[in-house]
């Protein structure tokens, strides 16, 4: 049998992240021009909070849906790995969005919301796909305990971003 990260699914994740990485530089040099608005926000401003609403609503709803129905779990991890995957694109066209043009530099929160979604994209990508587990070198264990609490910084960040960027905070 395959060592499960050479299925598939490995490669088709593997694809969306390098095609996310092409997203990003193309967008960060202008390449592709999304500095438009659509309605009274910029687009890539839409992109991220689609993505971000996604992760938001899909990864507790993952959660409850894998305890209630465990005979479903191989269709429900597929559908939480790849709608993260799509999230975590449209948060990085956004973000590299944002660093091509002059952000205030106390806007600290936007680059830790990315940095938190990176960290769950990446843990989410290695428990996965047992990249790390095959040399025994660090735990499945430990890296599923940094994914899940991870996964709680991003619900914190989140509301401090989004507080922070409408005024209140």
């Amino acid at each position: 049998m395959k060592h499960p990260q050479f299925t598939r699914e490995f490669w088709s994740a593997l694809i969306i992240l390098l095609s996310t990485a092409l997203l990003m530089l193309v967008t960060y040099f202008r390449l592709l021009p999304l500095n438009f608005t659509l309605g009274p926000y910029r687009f890539t401003h839409w992109l991220s909070w689609i993505g971000s609403i996604i992760i938001a609503v899909l990864t507790p709803l993952f959660y409850y849906l894998r305890r209630r129905y465990p005979k479903r779990f191989s269709t429900l991890v597929h559908i939480h790995v790849f709608s993260n995957l799509f999230s975590f694109m449209l948060i990085s066209i956004h973000f590299a969005q944002q660093l091509s043009r002059s952000v205030h530099p106390e806007d600290r929160t936007g680059l830790s919301m990315y940095i938190i979604v990176f960290i769950l994209v990446a843990s989410g990508f290695l428990h996965r796909f047992q990249i790390l587990e095959r040399g025994k070198l660090y735990p499945p264990h430990r890296n599923r305990f940094l994914h899940v609490s991870i996964s709680t910084a991003f619900y914190i960040i989140l509301s401090i971003h989004v507080l922070h960027n409408i005024g209140i905070l």
